[in-house]
């Protein structure tokens, strides 16, 4: 019994080391050879269920039972349509809703003018600096031409007055040396050549009396003014003051147009002038014709 006790069984390291390759070496063949693959009996047409994720444009706030989408709202479908329809944003073109029925054209105006106020309401601190100076260069030069055309302006008034002046004093340097003989301006020199004037007058008046003033005994006194060149040519003649009756301030006229043509200045009154203005009252009375100095 003592020699019994004695005897006990000893497990060594080599026995625990071998036990456990042994476990090991079980599970992996159960595991190995336990673990198989069989096909799926579900049918292969049939789709996995799955959910999309999207974003919703509205709000519903109701509970969704069985949702088709994940989404970051509430939104309950609705519609009669056979299908379910994936919800989408309000905008589905190019145009807005609240801009329907605009043309691209319309639309890339409205997109310019957009721009434009953009770039006039948003301006960075450089830019604004660099506006400010552009518009201060603008209105400086435009000062400066505002200036600059008045002055011209000024200078061409001034040019305009020089040349104005300048043509008066030359029509008046050139104006022709007139001497009117009346009874109170007739001098030495002109009195010859007014006393012939006047004598081929009156021959002619009387050769040449109105008949129609001779048959219905009329009479009748104008004055008249005529002016003659240095070579006795009538330059023009006016009668300042009328006889009233047509017949006799016609037969004036005449008698100065049958008279022409008249004696020329002589050197010596060319001296003294270019041009003569005689004036005289012309008188028809009794069927004789003459003249007088002035008014009488």
């Amino acid at each position: 019994m003592a020699q019994a006790q004695a005897i006990k069984p000893r497990i060594t390291a080599s026995d625990r080391l071998g036990f456990t390759l042994f476990l090991a070496m079980s599970l992996h063949a159960i595991v190995v050879l336990g673990v198989g693959f069989t096909p799926s009996q579900r049918n292969n047409a049939e789709p996995l269920p799955s959910l999309d994720i999207i974003l919703a444009n509205s709000k519903t706030f109701d509970t969704v039972e069985n949702p088709d989408f994940l989404a970051q709202e509430n939104q309950a479908g609705g519609g009669n349509a056979d299908d379910k329809a994936r919800p989408s944003a309000p905008v589905s073109a190019a145009t807005p809703l609240n801009q329907k029925g605009l043309t691209e054209r319309d639309q890339v105006e409205m997109r310019r003018q957009q721009l434009a106020i953009s770039n006039l309401y948003y301006l960075t601190q450089s830019e604004s600096d660099t506006r400010i100076r552009q518009q201060q260069q603008q209105r400086a030069q435009d000062s400066n031409s505002k200036q600059a055309s008045q002055v011209e302006q000024r200078a061409s008034k001034i040019a305009r007055l020089q040349a104005e002046i300048r043509q008066m004093t030359i029509d008046y340097a050139k104006r022709p040396k007139t001497i009117t003989l009346t009874a109170s301006t007739r001098k030495a020199i002109e009195a010859s050549y007014l006393a012939s004037w006047v004598q081929k007058i009156e021959h002619t008046g009387n050769l040449n009396y109105p008949r129609e003033a001779r048959t219905n005994n009329l009479a009748g006194r104008l004055r008249m003014s005529v002016r003659l060149n240095a070579a006795g040519e009538v330059l023009d003649m006016q009668i300042t003051a009328s006889s009233g009756t047509s017949v006799l301030d016609e037969a004036a006229r005449r008698i100065l147009h049958m008279a022409q043509p008249f004696a020329p200045f002589s050197e010596e009154l060319k001296e003294r002038a270019d041009q003569i203005v005689i004036i005289r009252t012309w008188d028809f009375k009794s069927n004789r014709f003459k003249t007088q100095s002035g008014v009488s």
